[in-house]
């Protein structure tokens, strides 16, 4: 298949996965979920055994636990800001997270930022505010005031940075130090789910852990698979292209989570939403190619 089919299906699974995860959040706590889907995201992380490269300096486990942690925590605000917040306000946020990888790669990693990023920065900073302002453009201020409100937003938009210093290391890992990028897929969710797990029993024991499987059913099953898919795809559709290429196709997802989401979850101000997710692309896209 051609790279933009992987690429395609990437962006379908990710928006499947968040509208699943969406659903299950519903009914549980954020903890209880994350520690059950993170199980299930390493059992079927265990079919890509055969694909692995373990011929790697071990040493370089350090740093990837570290990335684990980054990512636990992210990972843990991210399900917070879903749970309490509609998904078509929440979902166009992750369109920053780009503008916080080009900022931070240009700090740390001496890469340049050029005109078209900083025009692209822009307008996802423009988008942002219009987006809180949720079509209500009257005070000026009022938008920055509940952006500084809502937790959920600032749970996310947080995530999303945490996500990005995240992505600085895995260029880093990936390109010198662990080339399978299915090791270090496994190896990461293993850490995550073992992060997940102790802070979950000592916080809660094991009985909540049967409570949420009770509520949720097949759900943190199916939301690991859909996550699990559409990190596989996207990870096969980058080995075949330029990630410049890949990444606008995949990126897609955060407006097809806003029109689908929002509509099976009845939301208000879909239009104005949609709209703003459309911009906020235009401003990750002219960041990334």
């Amino acid at each position: 298949m051609e790279w933009y089919v992987f690429a395609i299906g990437a962006a379908i699974f990710y928006t499947l996965f968040q509208i699943a995860r969406k659903k299950a959040l519903m009914k549980a706590h954020a903890m209880n979920f994350e520690s059950i889907r993170t199980i299930f995201v390493v059992l079927i992380g265990l079919f890509l055994i055969p694909f692995m490269d373990w011929s790697f300096d071990k040493g370089i486990l350090f740093l990837v636990y570290g990335v684990s942690l980054i990512a636990t925590v992210g990972i843990l605000f991210t399900a917070k800001a879903f749970r309490h917040n509609d998904i078509s306000l929440i979902s166009p946020l992750a369109n920053l997270r780009p503008a916080f990888v080009a900022v931070l790669a240009y700090f740390f990693l001496s890469e340049s930022l050029g005109v078209k990023q900083m025009i692209g920065i822009g307008i996802l900073l423009v988008s942002a505010y219009l987006l809180e302002a949720d079509h209500h453009l009257s005070d000026f201020v009022a938008p920055i005031k509940h952006l500084m409100k809502s937790k959920e937003s600032l749970y996310f938009i947080f995530a999303m940075f945490l996500f990005s210093i995240g992505s600085i290391f895995d260029k880093y890992i990936i390109g010198s130090k662990i080339t399978n990028v299915f090791t270090y897929f496994f190896l990461i969710w293993v850490f995550i789910a073992i992060n997940f797990n102790i802070v979950h029993a000592f916080l809660y024991g094991f009985k909540e852990i049967k409570a949420c499987l009770k509520k949720t059913r097949y759900l943190p099953f199916v939301v690991a698979l859909f996550s699990v898919a559409g990190s596989l795809f996207a990870l096969q559709a980058i080995s075949m292209a330029y990630v410049s290429l890949v990444m606008p196709i995949i990126i897609l997802s955060s407006l097809m989570i806003v029109i689908f989401g929002g509509t099976f979850f009845h939301e208000k101000y879909l239009s104005y939403r949609i709209v703003i997710s459309v911009l906020m692309i235009l401003g990750a896209y002219l960041i990334i190619v």
